[in-house]
């Protein structure tokens, strides 16, 4: 499974219109098996399902996003979870040891259905 964070500085991106880094991390068995990082520009909305597809992610965390770019990225096939806030590192790590825990991240006035980000981490290893 490959888990795509929106990256500033050391930080989730705020705001996924700012975000100019993608840190991509491969995992198997809930490890990290290795993490990059790529230049990425959300700007040109009619490419960013084209443009988050050829990092080959199945997740994408992000800080706040828009309605029409969440659609776009959900509709790509690419698990959002998004209104996450906080060092990308202890997310991610959080993420993987309790995908439920991935809520005490959430930005103030963010929502995320717990369930899902279970299903998601769990469902991708088992494949």
């Amino acid at each position: 499974m490959n888990i795509a964070i929106t990256i500033w500085g050391n930080r989730i991106s705020p705001v996924f219109d700012s975000a100019n880094t993608l840190m991509i991390v491969q995992v198997e068995n809930f490890k990290i098996i290795s993490r990059r990082f790529e230049d990425f520009n959300p700007k040109i909305t009619t490419r960013i399902a084209s443009n988050l597809k050829n990092f080959h992610m199945d997740v994408l965390i992000c800080g706040a996003i828009t309605d029409a770019q969440s659609e776009i990225i959900e509709k790509s096939g690419i698990n959002l979870i998004s209104f996450i806030t906080g060092d990308a590192d202890k997310v991610l790590v959080s993420f993987l040891k309790k995908p439920s825990r991935i809520s005490d991240f959430l930005m103030p006035g963010g929502n995320i259905d717990t369930h899902l980000a279970n299903s998601i981490i769990f469902n991708d290893m088992q494949k």
